[in-house]
Formats: structure tokens, sequence, C-alpha cells
């Protein structure tokens, strides 16, 4: 995929927002700066995958929402598991948290580095929840490059759980079934009344 095919799943994508959960699409921060974005990847040490850079030269996260914490989540949590987009200093600062956990607890002793779990240190975070999970896109150099998996306590998974082999097709498949309705794997998209007054989207898990 490209970045010119990230844009336009993100148009789409953010159009329904806008129309279907305007205080969703309203926490959507301005575009990460050039300068914000050399610095992200000078904490990471390699090149962010083209996908998520486009991301965050569209919005650099969503905006923090420090009003009513339980679910249904916040504005903003409109990805499945209420995850929240992440900004460049956020994401940098998750990745060195990967780094320190590397430190303590090898991975590539553990898994080998052939193993998703074996190259921590080349996971990205693009988004987390509220559990304390993260979102991500794999950046080792191979055949998974680009990958999109969530993991966290949210899913009950014990590995990481792919979602999509792009950023791009993520995008397009949640928008298809926030459009038809339809689940994402076994999150179903509805939208409801939120206690501050507007109308918000949730991911309600159904197995």
């Amino acid at each position: 995929m490209t970045a010119a095919a990230f844009h336009q799943a993100w148009d789409r994508f953010e159009a329904w927002l806008a129309t279907h959960s305007p205080a969703d699409h309203a926490t959507l921060q301005p575009p990460a700066t050039a300068a914000e974005l050399h610095a992200l990847e000078s904490a990471l040490g390699f090149s962010l995958h083209p996908e998520l850079a486009a991301l965050l030269q569209r919005h650099n996260g969503v905006a923090e929402d420090r009003g009513w914490q339980s679910p249904p989540f916040p504005a903003g949590s409109f990805l499945p598991l209420g995850h929240r987009l992440d900004n460049a200093w956020a994401i940098a600062a998750v990745h060195q948290q990967l780094i320190e956990l590397d430190r303590e607890y090898p991975s590539a002793e553990f898994w080998g580095e052939d193993d998703l779990n074996g190259h921590r240190h080349q996971w990205v975070s693009f988004a987390h929840p509220n559990d304390g999970g993260l979102a991500f896109i794999d950046h080792r150099p191979g055949p998974t490059y680009g990958h999109v998996y969530e993991f966290g306590l949210g899913s009950g998974a014990v590995d990481p759980t792919e979602w999509a082999p792009s950023l791009t097709q993520f995008i397009t498949t949640l928008t298809t079934c926030l459009a038809d309705g339809t689940p994402f794997r076994h999150f179903w998209p509805e939208k409801f009344e939120h206690p501050a007054g507007d109308h918000r989207i949730n991911w309600s898990v159904r197995i």
C-alpha cells in the first residue's frame, strides 16, 4: 500500500466520522510538524512506515478527554477496544518503554528474532486503549512489515493479534464496517448517546 492509498482510505473514514460521530471527529488533532516527525524517527532509530507517517501528517493523535472515563469510552475512542490515536510524543514514549522492557527481558532470547514477539523494539504504536495495551505497526523488514497488530489486556490474547496487513486496509475495513453496521472481527460498531449529550462510536464485543 502507498501513502496515496492511505490518504484515500482516511478521507472516507474521516468523512464518516464527521457525519455520524462529530464528537469523535472533533478530537482529531492538527497534523504533526516536520520537526515532530523528525524527532520521532530519531527516537525510534529508523524511518516510520509511510502509512504511519501519512497518518501523523493528517492528525497528530486525538485530544485528551478528561471527562467521563468509564465505558462507554470518551470521545476519540473510536477504534475497536476503545483505542485512541497516539501523537508523535506518545509513540516515542511507548517505544522507549518497549526498549526498556526488552533490556530487562530480552525478547529474542525467549522467542527468537523470527517471531513477532522477538523484535518488540521494532513495534511502533499508533493507538492505545484504556487497559494499557497498544495497537502497533510492525517495522521489521520482511513479510510482516507494515502489518497492524493489537496487543493488550482488552483482547485477552497472550500474543499480538493481527488486525490487518496494512494500516490502509485496517482503515478501509473499519469504514466499511461502520457504514454497513457489520463486525470487525468480533467487534460490532454501535452509536450511543453519551451522558455529555452527543452521539459517539463504541465497538461491542460479541463472541
